[in-house]
C-alpha cells in the first residue's frame, strides 16, 4: 500500500523528484488564513505507489521557499500566476518534458 509523504523543504523536494524522475507534478493554489496574503501553494508527484507533497505559504511578496513572487493588483486580490509556477518547476528541475498540471477547479481558493 502507497503512502502520502510531506515533504517540509524545497530542496527535498527538487532533490526526489530530480531522482524520482515523475512524468508529471501536480500544483494547486490554496487559501491559507493564517498567512499573509493568505495563499498556498501545494506540489505533488507520484513515484510507485508514493505521493510526495510539498505546501509553500506565502509571506508578504513571494512564496516563503521557493520564492515565487505573489502579484499584487491595484485591485482584487494578490494571487500567484500560473505561468511563474509552470516557469520555476521547469526550470528548477530542469525538466522540459515535465507535464505540469493544475486541476481546472481550485473550490478551495474562492
Amino acid at each position: 500500500m502507497g503512502r502520502i509523504l510531506r515533504i517540509k523543504t524545497w530542496q527535498e523536494f527538487k532533490k526526489l523528484a530530480i531522482s524520482l524522475h515523475p512524468e508529471s507534478v501536480v500544483y494547486n493554489l490554496q487559501r491559507a488564513p493564517l498567512s499573509k496574503p493568505p495563499i498556498c501553494l501545494r506540489l505533488m508527484f507520484t513515484s510507485g505507489q508514493n505521493q510526495y507533497v510539498f505546501i509553500d505559504f506565502a509571506t508578504s511578496q513571494a512564496l516563503r521557499q521557493t520564492k515565487i513572487p505573489v502579484t499584487k493588483p491595484e485591485k482584487g486580490e494578490e494571487h500567484v500566476k500560473d505561468e511563474d509556477i509552470k516557469r520555476f518547476i521547469t526550470k528548477e528541475l530542469k525538466r522540459n518534458d515535465l507535464l505540469i498540471v493544475c486541476p481546472v477547479w481550485r473550490l478551495e481558493y474562492y
